[in-house]
C-alpha cells in the first residue's frame, strides 16, 4: 500500500512539472512542443534533465538558475507539490471505484491546476483546457466510469452550466452596464458541470463567491494595513474568477456541498 501512495505521489510531480510548462507556455501564447525541452524563463537556456527533477532540482539549485543565477519562482515547486497532492486525493478517495474512474476525476482536478494558474497570471483561460474538460466529462459519463452522473445529465448539465454564468453575466450587465464575467468562466462552468452535474451549481457558485470576496477583501485589507496603501475599496476592481469556480470544483468533488433549503 505504501508503494502505490509513493509511486503516485511521484507520477504526481512529474505531471505537476508538465503544468508548469504548460502554465508558462500558454501563458505567453508560445507551443507547448517547440523547443522540447525545458528553458529558464529568464535567460532561455535549455534546462538539463538532472536540473529539471521536481521540487529535488529547485532545493539543490537553492531555487536559481543553474547558468544565469537567477531566482526561479517558488510557483514552480508548489504547483509540482499540489499537483502532487491532489492527485495521492483523487486516488485516495476513488480507487475503490476502478482505475478509469481515479483517472477521469484526476484528469478534471489536475486540468483545473493550469486553468487556475494560466487565469491568474493572464486573466485568460484557453479554450484547449476549458473545451478539453467538457467533451472530457462527456466521454467520461459516456463509457459510465462517473459514477456521479450519466451521458444525458453530463450533456444538459455542461449547457446548463455556460447558461448560468451567461445568465448572470447578463444580469449584472444590465445593472452596472459591465462585463462581470468572462466567456472563459463559462465554458470552465460548462466543464466544470460536464463532470459533476448541475446539482454541483449551487455549492460551486457559492463557495467561489465567497472564496472571492474573501481574498478581494483580504488583498484590500492586506495593501492598507501593511503597505500603506490610500487605495479605496473599489467594487469594480477585476479579479479573475477561474480560480474561484477551480477551487468550488475541487471542494465540491471532495465533498464539501452545501444544501440549498427552500421554505
Amino acid at each position: 500500500m505504501f508503494i502505490n501512495y509513493l509511486l503516485i505521489s511521484i507520477v504526481g510531480l512529474c505531471i505537476g512539472s508538465f503544468l508548469n510548462v504548460l502554465i508558462y507556455r500558454w501563458s505567453n501564447h508560445l507551443s507547448i512542443f517547440s523547443p522540447a525541452l525545458s528553458f529558464c524563463p529568464c535567460c532561455k537556456n535549455p534546462i538539463k534533465w538532472y536540473h529539471n527533477i521536481p521540487v529535488f532540482s529547485y532545493l539543490w539549485l537553492k531555487g536559481r538558475c543553474n547558468v544565469c543565477k537567477k531566482p526561479i519562482p517558488p510557483t514552480y515547486p508548489l504547483i509540482e507539490i499540489l499537483s502532487s497532492l491532489l492527485f495521492l486525493s483523487c486516488y485516495f478517495y476513488f480507487k475503490n471505484y476502478s482505475f478509469l474512474t481515479f483517472i477521469g476525476f484526476s484528469f478534471f482536478v489536475l486540468t483545473l491546476i493550469p486553468i487556475t494558474f494560466i487565469d491568474l497570471k493572464v486573466k485568460e483561460i484557453p479554450d484547449k483546457l476549458s473545451l478539453g474538460l467538457i467533451v472530457g466529462g462527456w466521454i467520461f459519463s459516456l463509457t459510465g466510469f462517473n459514477f456521479l452522473l450519466d451521458f444525458k445529465t453530463s450533456l444538459i448539465s455542461s449547457l446548463s452550466g455556460i447558461g448560468l454564468l451567461f445568465l448572470i453575466n447578463e444580469i449584472y450587465y444590465q445593472i452596472s452596464k459591465k462585463e462581470g464575467i468572462g466567456m472563459g468562466d463559462f465554458k470552465l462552468m460548462g466543464g466544470i458541470g460536464a463532470f459533476l452535474g448541475f446539482e454541483s451549481f449551487f455549492s460551486i457558485m457559492f463557495l467561489a463567491s465567497l472564496t472571492g470576496i474573501l481574498t478581494f477583501l483580504g488583498m484590500y485589507f492586506f495593501k492598507k494595513f501593511f503597505k500603506k496603501s490610500t487605495e479605496k475599496l473599489e467594487l469594480k476592481t477585476e479579479i479573475p474568477f477561474g480560480p474561484f469556480l477551480s477551487l468550488g470544483g475541487f471542494l465540491y468533488l471532495f465533498g464539501f456541498k452545501i444544501k440549498l433549503v427552500l421554505i
